[in-house]
């Protein structure tokens, strides 16, 4: 859970990184590689379109935690689903492009030193909890969708999703309806043993 005063601080912190951006993009990738020589591979040689791609993901976090309660139990189209966004990431991240899962660690260090760099004063002991507390739980989530490469796997999680979404937008009398089927299926299956 991302609290309110985490989501606070990296809302403020990311404004300031806003006009900065360019920068900010430059600087990241300069220290992954500093980092990690042999991830320069991974990427094109001109890092322009890559470095739009960063700031457009980071942009979508920051604005997916501005997001009310209420906005999470609403229907959503799956490009604005932030965890359907983040699971497509990452396993483009390792089908794709072939990016070990040990690579996460390098990344969010970057990310680190590039606020912390960028920020200067700014990046309290408070933001840099607050990021590294999102960039934990975003990692976490590329790392899930990294694994969900058995095409078999993806249907059936798929068809779960689909059937769970099904029954949450079921109306209260349908609900009411299931949930009394489904006592007395279970009432007949335990008189049946």
């Amino acid at each position: 859970m991302i609290t309110e005063t985490e989501k606070d601080a990296i809302r403020r912190s990311w404004k300031l990184v806003v006009p900065i951006g360019e920068t900010a993009a430059d600087l990241f990738y300069k220290r992954l590689f500093e980092l990690r020589p042999e991830y320069r591979a991974l990427f094109p040689e001109d890092l322009r379109a890559q470095k739009r791609k960063l700031l457009q993901m980071l942009a979508f976090i920051v604005k997916s935690l501005t997001w009310p309660e209420s906005a999470w139990r609403e229907d959503v189209p799956p490009d604005e689903d932030l965890l359907l966004v983040v699971l497509a990431l990452g396993r483009r991240h390792s089908e794709l492009y072939k990016i070990p899962p040990e690579s996460y660690a390098t990344v969010g260090e970057a990310l680190v030193w590039t606020l912390d760099y960028g920020l200067g004063e700014a990046f309290t002991p408070e933001v840099r909890d607050a990021w590294l507390h999102v960039y934990t739980l975003l990692s976490k989530a590329m790392n899930l969708g990294s694994g969900m490469v058995d095409r078999d796997v993806i249907a059936s999680r798929q068809r779960a999703l689909e059937l769970g979404e099904q029954a949450l937008r079921s109306d209260q009398d349908r609900l009411g309806l299931m949930e009394t089927e489904l006592f007395a299926e279970q009432q007949g299956s335990h008189g049946n043993n």
